[in-house]
């Protein structure tokens, strides 16, 4: 049963208890470290191997060519992949949700400011002991009252848990930026891997043809003397060689499609009429971006999520600092009791309990002690990941430099070396109908000619994949998935 102070008390103790929090809310104080953010300490430009890769390999593209580097393809298929990951990516949804989940956390921490209020009523009926006189026997009791509490933030402990929780909530919102950017770039790479596998498939059905072209060319000197049996046996293996790389360039194409299909939240099948027909291969962008490395960590939102990271956990220091120390609490008891429940809401049934409680903890073993060297150590592994996140993030720029630079030199010698193999193929054919060449020198003619046709189908593909790792490692492409979850303060 809960013990009421006469109502005639009630105004100078509720003012006691105002001035109780005023005093205690402008004596309050914030511990723990208050978070600098780190300098942007980033180098005034690449590595010397980088930078000659740069001049030789990249072209101003401005920011908006940066931000949707896919339509710089020129092709409507990647552009509705595209299109289709950001809708239904499902860890992208995923991301949604922890974004939300976040929020809501913050939300909880943010409920700590204000009072608590609890409503109850009860309806007992007691039967004491007779022994006890004139207070025994049979009685009945209601009770319709409220208990309210309010904690004072003496020492930051809920100022700290909403700085944290704010800044876990930029962060989630920038780790699913991160994740828009990389499904982007995944979906690009796919896309260019499938299409530069269908050429390639294209090729080895020339390839076939052409040794289908030369097995019967020789079983029809063979015939009439002028080509051996041996040469009869070679044609057939090179035949049946160029039959087999088809299967294992079909089983990669499938592969490739069905990851797009995972990427865009869908079944193979529900895609299957937009990506088997095979299609041209994937352009080249006319423009490619340069960036500097300051300009890389603002762009890029896994730096911008790290450095949100460091916020969180230098903020939950203080937390853990408060929690060591004694914390002071408002309470309020009020409400109506009495025996008659018609009488139960007049006023000489009312009473109240009002005043201040501090608590704290005695001995816990170094449990609290030891929680603030946890946060501690968790500040300093978010300073460290933030650091090599950013030292990651300019390797992938200046790999992706370097990489595309010098596969476009390898491509173009390569397309040399494709068109001196067509010119040795047409020469070695034409003298072999003549009877001028020998059936070994037409063999080897069709064989570097495959090859040839192969490794540069290779090397074009590499340049888009190096493309898009450009603009992926630049911070290219986040931009698409903004949607109601992660909208807010765009970055600096």
């Amino acid at each position: 049963m809960r013990a009421f102070l006469p109502v005639s008390l009630f105004s100078r103790r509720a003012r006691l208890l105002v001035a109780t929090a005023i005093l205690a809310l402008t004596s309050a104080c914030t511990l723990g470290p208050d978070y600098q953010a780190p300098a942007n300490d980033a180098p005034a430009g690449w590595s010397p191997t980088a930078t000659q890769a740069a001049a030789k390999a990249a072209s101003t593209a401005d920011a908006a060519v940066l931000a949707h580097w896919w339509t710089e393809f020129h092709d409507p298929t990647l552009d509705k992949l595209v299109a289709d990951v950001v809708a239904g990516n499902l860890d992208l949804k995923v991301a949604e949700q922890r974004i939300l989940s976040a929020r809501a956390q913050r939300q909880q921490a943010a409920s700590a400011q204000y009072p608590s209020v609890k409503g109850e009523t009860a309806a007992m009926r007691n039967r004491l002991p007779p022994a006890l006189g004139s207070l025994g026997g049979t009685s009945n009791i209601f009770l319709a009252g409220f208990d309210a509490s309010w904690e004072i933030d003496l020492f930051g402990g809920t100022r700290r848990s909403i700085e944290a929780a704010d800044a876990n909530v930029e962060a989630g919102i920038e780790n699913r930026r991160s994740l828009v950017l990389s499904m982007l770039a995944e979906v690009g790479t796919d896309y260019a891997a499938l299409r530069s596998l269908q050429a390639r498939m294209a090729i080895a059905n020339e390839n076939v043809n052409l040794s289908q072209e030369t097995r019967d060319l020789t079983a029809a000197k063979y015939k009439v003397g002028l080509a051996t049996e041996l040469q009869l046996a070679e044609a057939d293996g090179q035949l049946e060689q160029q039959k087999a790389v088809l299967p294992q360039l079909a089983t990669q194409a499938a592969q490739r499609a069905h990851a797009i299909a995972t990427l865009t939240g869908r079944t193979p099948a529900e895609v299957d009429s937009l990506l088997t027909t095979a299609g041209p291969e994937v352009p080249l962008p006319p423009a490619l971006p340069a960036s500097l490395p300051s300009e890389v960590m603002r762009a890029r939102p896994d730096i911008r999520a790290a450095e949100r990271t460091m916020a969180a956990t230098n903020a939950q220091i203080g937390v853990k600092e408060a929690a060591r120390f004694p914390k002071l609490s408002l309470g309020l008891i009020g409400g109506f009791l009495n025996p008659d429940i018609g009488k139960l809401l007049q006023g000489d049934s009312f009473g109240w309990s009002v005043g201040p409680t501090v608590s704290g903890t005695v001995f816990d073993g170094g449990r609290l002690k030891a929680g603030v060297k946890d946060a501690e150590a968790q500040a300093e592994e978010a300073r460290l990941t933030y650091r090599k996140t950013v030292l990651t993030a300019f390797q992938e720029v200046e790999d992706a430099l370097v990489a595309y630079a010098n596969e476009r030199q390898r491509n173009a010698t390569l397309h040399r070396a494709l068109d001196a193999a067509q010119r040795a193929q047409d020469r070695a054919r034409s003298q072999y109908r003549a009877g001028l060449a020998d059936f070994l020198t037409v063999l080897d003619a069709d064989r570097t000619l495959a090859t040839a046709k192969d490794t540069v189908a290779q090397s074009d593909y590499a340049l888009v994949q190096q493309t898009v790792a450009l603009y992926k490692a630049l911070g290219g492409g986040w931009q698409a998935g903004e949607t109601v979850a992660d909208a807010g303060t765009p970055p600096a």
